[in-house]
């Protein structure tokens, strides 16, 4: 699959069309056009089904939904952007020095292959409902990261163990060329495409690691986010009481934000591979 024939696709133009309307929507409307600050309860009247005057209701801790989800989308990107960022720093330094390294790659293998079997959402809940009250956004998407970057990594290693074996890279050790610059020159090239699309696929684990977790109460509850949102609503028993948009409008979102962005990741694999 060429590139020309990537962007003819239709299904990569209109999941990429609808990835970066909903950014730019989030992005300006939140920035531009919101009077009341969202996290702020009771600011408007409760339980308001939507209405031209509301278009998405509110809920029964008084907030227009209207407001609050773009700002609780944007939020759960930062953390997904944050965290997809890190982690591919992480993967990409640890691979390469297990590769390169000459001495220590045991030990380092087997920290990897341990952070690999370690399950990150109990432990997850419990640092993040411990630090709750002094974390922003950026920071959970830093603590996400702390088990985002394993298997990332370990993918990678073997990728550049591969790698390794090539003609052209002995011709690199042979002439003398430093560690860094065999990365920069012979490694980098391959991996990109691959890391590609692993940072997409960490942010979409990342958004969904954050919506479990404040499904559970432990995040910061104060702060919106799609989680947390989602989180009060079921406090609040918006199912039983048929306040369907509280919950339902949320998720429609965040499905809109999530399913085009897993496909241009699938085709964006396809063109690269």
């Amino acid at each position: 699959m060429g590139f020309k024939d990537m962007i003819r696709d239709k299904t990569f133009i209109v999941s990429l069309a609808i990835v970066v309307g909903i950014v730019l929507y989030i992005t300006i409307y939140s920035s531009y056009f919101i009077k009341v600050d969202p996290s702020k309860w009771y600011s408007y009247p409760k339980g308001i089904p939507p209405s031209s005057r509301y278009p998405f209701g509110t809920t029964l801790t008084g907030q227009n939904l209207a407001d609050l989800v773009p700002v609780a989308l944007k939020n759960s990107l930062v953390i997904g952007i944050t965290t997809a960022v890190t982690s591919t720093i992480i993967a990409i330094v640890l691979a390469a020095l297990v590769t390169i390294a000459r001495r220590g790659v045991s030990a380092l293998m087997v920290f990897i292959d341990t952070m690999c079997t370690i399950p990150p959402l109990p432990v997850l809940i419990v640092m993040i409902f411990t630090w709750r009250d002094y974390i922003t956004m950026p920071i959970i998407g830093l603590i996400l990261s702390i088990f985002g970057w394993a298997w990332p990594s370990r993918s990678l290693i073997s990728i550049l163990s591969s790698l390794k074996e090539r003609t052209f890279v002995h011709t690199s050790y042979l002439s003398g060329l430093p560690s860094y610059m065999i990365v920069m020159k012979d490694f980098m090239p391959y991996i990109m495409r691959y890391m590609l699309v692993g940072f997409i696929n960490l942010m979409l684990w990342a958004i969904g690691m954050e919506t479990t977790i404040s499904m559970f109460g432990a995040m910061k509850m104060e702060t919106p986010t799609i989680g947390t949102t989602l989180y009060w609503a079921l406090q609040y028993q918006a199912f039983l009481l048929g306040l369907w948009w509280w919950y339902l409008i949320p998720v429609l979102f965040l499905i809109a934000l999530v399913l085009p962005l897993y496909l241009v990741g699938i085709k964006i694999d396809e063109y690269l591979t």
